[in-house]
């Protein structure tokens, strides 16, 4: 019998794989980067702000506000204020946005269905049961911050005051470097 990790490997792969290659399609079909389609996923869970939307998508606030600026032109979210709060302003997903997720999503359950199509009844029962217990341990991961991905240096921290350049010691300071990503459409 093949080892767990083979099994593992060769499972994540092929479905790593094969939503892959379903979203790359999907996607550039309606003309969507994939973090555009990422923007859409997240916020068909819920509104949020760009704020929230940029630390879900883990992006800057300006990137984030150029992507949703992309995304408000293309009619697939749009800005809504809060009742209450004038200043509060929430990303929505219009209905062709909406109808959009709901478009790969269905595509996507058929791929599956189809491929579960090619099990025996016992088998597809089997493997939603496992397939449930291994989500809800992936959802427990999830939440536990040490199991989560670590900071590597490629993400931005907030700046921090340095402490030095309060005493003179007739050092230039080093230039600081600004990184800049862009976008285009």
């Amino acid at each position: 019998m093949e080892s767990l990790q083979s099994v593992l490997d060769g499972f994540v792969e092929a479905v790593f794989r094969l939503m892959i290659d379903h979203h790359h399609r999907r996607v550039v079909e309606v003309d969507l980067t994939l973090l555009q389609a990422q923007a859409l996923r997240v916020l068909h869970r819920e509104p949020l702000s760009t704020t929230k939307l940029a630390a879900e998508l883990r992006v800057s606030a300006p990137a984030a506000t150029q992507l949703t600026d992309r995304l408000t032109r293309k009619r697939l979210i749009e800005r809504k204020s809060v009742d209450g709060d004038r200043r509060m302003v929430l990303l929505v997903l219009t209905p062709l946005g909406k109808g959009l997720i709901d478009g790969f999503r269905q595509h996507r359950n058929e791929m599956f269905a189809d491929a579960l199509g090619h099990l025996s009844e016992a088998d597809q029962t089997e493997f939603v049961s496992a397939l449930t217990t291994i989500s809800a341990g992936l959802s427990v991961n999830a939440t536990q911050p040490e199991l989560q991905t670590p900071a590597t240096s490629d993400q931005r921290t907030p700046a921090r005051p340095v402490e030095a350049s309060k005493v003179s010691t007739g050092a230039i300071p080093a230039r600081a470097v600004k990184r800049i990503r862009m976008e285009w459409d």
